[in-house]
C-alpha cells in the first residue's frame, strides 16, 4: 500500500514542482516550457501574467489529484486500485484542460 501512495505523491510532487518557476516568473518567453497561446510569446507582460496563474492554478489541480489519490488509497476497492493508474492519467489530462481553458479567458 505505501509504494503506490510514495509513487504517486513523488509524481505530484515533481509536477508542482515543475509550477514554481512559473508561478516566480522565472521562465522567460519560449517555445518548450510553460503555457503558451497566441501572442504570449510576443509580449513578455502578457507570456508572464499566464504563466504565473497557470502555474498556480495547475499546483493547486495537483494537490487536487493528491487528495484524491489518498481517499483512493484509503477507501478504494481492489477494482479502483487496478484502474488507478489510468485515474491519474485521466487527472492530470483533465487539470492541463481546465488550467488552459481558464486561461484562454485570461487572454485579450
Amino acid at each position: 500500500m505505501f509504494k503506490p501512495l510514495w509513487t504517486t505523491l513523488g509524481l505530484y510532487g515533481v509536477l508542482i514542482l515543475a509550477a514554481v518557476p512559473l508561478i516566480a516568473g522565472w521562465v522567460p518567453p519560449n517555445r518548450w516550457y510553460g503555457f503558451r497561446f497566441p501572442g504570449a510569446l510576443h509580449s513578455p507582460e502578457l507570456w508572464y501574467a499566464l504563466n504565473a496563474a497557470g502555474g498556480r492554478n495547475f499546483a493547486a489541480a495537483m494537490a487536487v489529484c493528491i487528495a484524491v489519490n489518498l481517499v483512493l488509497l484509503w477507501k478504494g476497492t481492489p477494482a479502483v486500485q487496478r484502474y488507478r493508474v489510468w485515474i491519474n492519467a485521466g487527472l492530470i489530462f483533465l487539470s492541463f484542460w481546465l488550467v488552459t481553458l481558464e486561461l484562454l479567458d485570461r487572454l485579450p
